[in-house]
């Protein structure tokens, strides 16, 4: 059987001028009395009839009620509530209305997207959203940043990026240069692994009871908003990430680039050649609220780069405790269409993942169709039981939480300090007996150099260029003298550091080149 094929979006039943009664003349002269009306039988100028409940789709309601609407597309409607077109059943409020009105019992469902591309500002607000949305609300958050790198809460920075590198203006000339301007490092407060962030990457967040979260439940639901794209070879793979391919049936793209990191909360898993990683994700549960939030890589201008940032020259060295970050393949979702590409993508892919969530928990229509307009407008509009809005980095001005947020996010000692104890040495030791690299040539044969750092301070250190055990040991003390309880972020260049040690390694050269090899491993100045 054929089934009938409806189209609403010219459906307009007016009240009362369009309603005869059954059987009247279409030249009546006058409309029959108002008490007339309430005791006669009516019919509508026409009739849409709906199919049985087990004919209509699970998902994608549009394509139903919107034949020929192109992929990915849902048509701006203001009402589909029969009788009453154009009827606003809707508030706006103004941006400063924000910290309020998050918090109120009755916003089940809200859905907003930032404007912002300052992590900072984002962050915060997220923050603030997990912390003061109700237990029981279902809230979606979309935004995108600057080029900036995202490690765990419990990372090492020294292990986790390229510090070296990401206080450069530009890449080294052995990688793709990325953005003229200085990537940012930032610490955020969930757990898992490195990722980055550019204005080709979109950030999702999505915060729910925690009853009702499980670690696939959202990568599925941007899984669809992609295949709704026509990224039909995405998926979810056994470590919750979103890739591309990974079948041999699935196309491969042409830019591939084997750097990355991953969420290491799960248990590792062989990626096969084709898989792509192009979304990683992070947890952060608390005992009513749950918060997902991850990476998807659209068109990301510094695809080549992004293994630069987050390879660390001192991994060799280092020996940490914490989180490490699993490396993964990465791809951009654009390599695999044809048609989109830069803003045009991000702007339909935030449409149909604001259409899925909606789909995913049941949201109001009305809620749906005024996030989807949102534009670049700040501000907010509610109805009976949800809430969307557009954030700007002055929707955290004056909201005092949002503000102390910002000012945690940009501290040095959250940045730095908040790793675990770690060790820095060049040659093997009993609690991490890895071979090491060889140094330069124009150190010393006998160089030897330990650090050991606890939330960022070096408690013990022993560096010598001697093969002399006296004067080894008489070189070690004099270093120890000079970095005992220093913080390691807070030496950008440590031909300053050991300059007052010069003396007992008889040679100035000496010292000079140790700290040009210490600055390329563990320094912060950019050269």
């Amino acid at each position: 059987m054929t089934q009938p094929q409806f189209n609403l979006t010219k459906t307009v039943l007016a009240p009362a001028a369009l309603l005869q009664p059954a059987g009247a003349s279409e030249s009546a002269q006058t409309p029959p009395a108002r008490k007339d009306l309430r005791q006669r039988k009516f019919r509508p100028a026409f009739l849409v009839v709906l199919p049985p409940r087990s004919m209509l789709p699970l998902r994608q309601l549009h394509w139903s009620l919107f034949p020929g609407a192109p992929t990915g597309h849902v048509p701006r409607i203001k009402s589909l509530r029969i009788g009453f077109p154009g009827r606003r059943r809707h508030a706006s409020h103004s941006p400063s209305a924000f910290p309020f009105l998050v918090s109120q019992p009755s916003a089940e469902h809200q859905i907003y997207q930032s404007f912002s591309t300052d992590p900072y500002v984002n962050l915060s607000i997220e923050n603030f959203l997990y912390k003061h949305t109700p237990t029981d609300s279902k809230i979606l958050f979309l935004y995108v940043n600057s080029p900036t790198v995202v490690i765990g809460r419990n990372q090492n920075p020294w292990l986790e990026t390229n510090l070296h590198l990401l206080n450069r203006a530009k890449a080294p000339k052995n990688v793709v240069e990325p953005s003229c301007t200085p990537v940012t490092l930032l610490r955020r407060r969930s757990g898992g692994g490195a990722v980055f962030h550019d204005e080709g990457n979109l950030n999702f967040s999505v915060i729910c009871p925690k009853p009702i979260f499980h670690r696939d439940k959202h990568a599925e639901m941007v899984v669809r908003a992609l295949h709704k794209l026509g990224a039909i070879n995405t998926r979810v793979n056994t470590r919750h990430d979103i890739v591309m391919g990974g079948h041999s049936s699935a196309p491969v793209p042409q830019r591939v680039v084997h750097f990355d990191t991953d969420d290491i909360e799960s248990p590792p898993v062989r990626a096969t050649p084709q898989a792509l990683k192009i979304s990683g994700s992070a947890y952060k549960l608390s005992s009513f609220r749950a918060l997902h939030h991850g990476t998807c890589l659209v068109d990301s201008p510094n695809l080549e780069s992004i293994g630069a940032f987050l390879r660390s020259p001192a991994r060799p060295y280092l020996h940490a405790k914490g989180v490490e970050s699993v490396r993964s393949p990465i791809g951009n979702i654009s390599s695999t269409l044809g048609g989109l590409s830069g803003s045009h993508l991000m702007q339909a892919l935030v449409a149909n993942i604001m259409e899925e969530f909606a789909l995913l928990y049941k949201v109001d229509l009305d809620a749906l169709f005024s996030a989807q307009k949102l534009r670049d407008r700040p501000g907010f509009q509610s109805g009976k039981n949800w809430l969307v809005g557009a954030v700007t980095a002055n929707t955290s001005v004056g909201v005092n939480e949002i503000e102390e947020d910002i000012r945690d996010f940009k501290s040095l000692d959250w940045t730095y300090n908040q790793c675990p104890r770690f060790t820095f040495s060049t040659y093997p030791t009993e609690e991490d007996p890895r071979l090491r690299p060889g140094l330069p040539s124009n150190l010393h044969p006998s160089t030897r150099i330990f650090l050991r750092l606890k939330f960022g301070r070096i408690i013990e250190s022993c560096i010598s260029m001697s093969d002399d055990p006296e004067t080894a040991d008489f070189q070690s003390r004099r270093v120890h003298e000079v970095l005992q309880g220093r913080q390691l972020h807070e030496i950008l260049d440590w031909r300053q550091a050991l300059n007052g040690v010069a003396d007992a390694f008889g040679s100035s050269q000496d010292v000079l080149d140790l700290s040009e090899w210490l600055n390329t491993k563990i320094g912060r100045r950019p050269s």
